[in-house]
C-alpha cells in the first residue's frame, strides 16, 4: 500500500478525476484515474486499488455493470458509487450489489474523506487479525451495516406496494432509507437519529394509509429500533 492507500476513480469526465486527485493526493493517497468502465476494470486488475470511486452513468460500460464485474473478482475492495442525478432505483441496485454508498455530484468532500477512510478501515481489519494469528472478528454488526439492512428491508417493502403508492409514497420511503445509510457513514449521531425519525414517520404513514400491513409495519419498526440502539437510543 502506497501512503494511506490507492484510490481508483472511474469516470468518463476528466475533470471529475482531476478534482478528486487534487483533493486526495495531498492527503497521502495514490489516485489512479480511468476514463470509463472498460479502462476502470483494466486498471483495477493492474493496480489493485484499495478503494474505487465509480461513476454510475458512462457511455462504454455503465457503473452498475462495472460494479458487478468488480464484485465477481473482488468482494472486499470498497466501492463508492457517484452520480450526477438522483436515481433511487440505481442507488438501491448498487447497494444490493455491495457498494458502500451512493453519493451525488457536486461532492461533499468532507463526507468523501470520511467514507474512504471507513472503507479502508473495514478492508484492513480482517487482514490485521489474520497477520496477528487471530480468528475473524465475531463483533456485532456495525451501525452502518444495521442501517444498510434497514434500507434493504424498506426497499423490499416498497416493491410490494400497490401501483399508486409506488409512484407517490414509495420514492419518499426509499430516499429516506438511503439518507439514513449515508448519515450513518458520516458518523454524525444527531443526523442519523433525525433520518431514522423521518423514516419511522413515513413507515407509520404508509401503515395508516393501508399501503403497509401491520406485519410489515412491525417488521420495519423492529429494524428501526435496532438501528436506533446502535447509536445509543432505544
Amino acid at each position: 500500500m502506497t501512503g494511506k492507500g490507492k484510490i481508483l476513480v472511474v469516470d468518463d469526465e476528466p475533470p471529475v478525476g482531476e478534482v478528486l486527485s487534487e483533493f486526495f493526493t495531498p492527503k497521502g493517497y495514490e489516485v489512479i484515474c480511468a476514463l470509463g468502465g472498460l479502462e476502470g476494470l483494466s486498471k483495477l486488475e493492474k493496480f489493485q486499488p484499495d478503494v474505487v470511486l465509480l461513476d454510475v452513468r458512462m457511455p462504454d460500460m455503465d457503473g452498475i455493470t462495472v460494479l458487478r464485474r468488480i464484485r465477481d473478482a473482488n468482494t472486499r475492495v470498497g466501492v463508492l458509487m457517484m452520480s450526477g442525478n438522483t436515481d433511487s432505483e440505481a442507488a438501491k441496485e448498487t447497494l444490493q450489489l455491495g457498494a458502500f454508498d451512493y453519493v451525488l455530484k457536486p461532492f461533499d468532500f468532507d463526507y468523501l474523506d470520511r467514507a474512504v477512510h471507513k472503507m479502508l478501515t473495514a478492508a484492513a481489519a480482517p487482514e490485521a487479525r489474520a497477520v496477528a494469528g487471530l480468528p475473524p472478528s465475531a463483533a456485532e454488526p456495525s451501525q452502518h451495516g444495521l442501517l444498510y439492512d434497514l434500507a434493504i428491508e424498506v426497499f423490499k417493502a416498497t416493491r410490494a406496494m400497490g401501483s399508486e403508492a409506488r409512484t407517490t409514497l414509495a420514492p419518499a420511503l426509499e430516499t429516506a432509507a438511503l439518507a439514513a445509510v449515508q448519515k450513518g457513514v458520516s458518523g454524525e449521531k444527531a443526523e442519523v437519529i433525525r433520518a431514522l425519525n423521518h423514516l419511522r414517520m413515513l413507515i407509520r404513514f404508509a401503515r395508516d394509509l393501508g399501503d403497509f400491513s401491520d406485519s410489515v409495519h412491525r417488521h420495519l419498526e423492529a429494524q428501526i429500533v435496532t438501528a436506533r440502539r446502535s447509536v445509543g437510543l432505544g
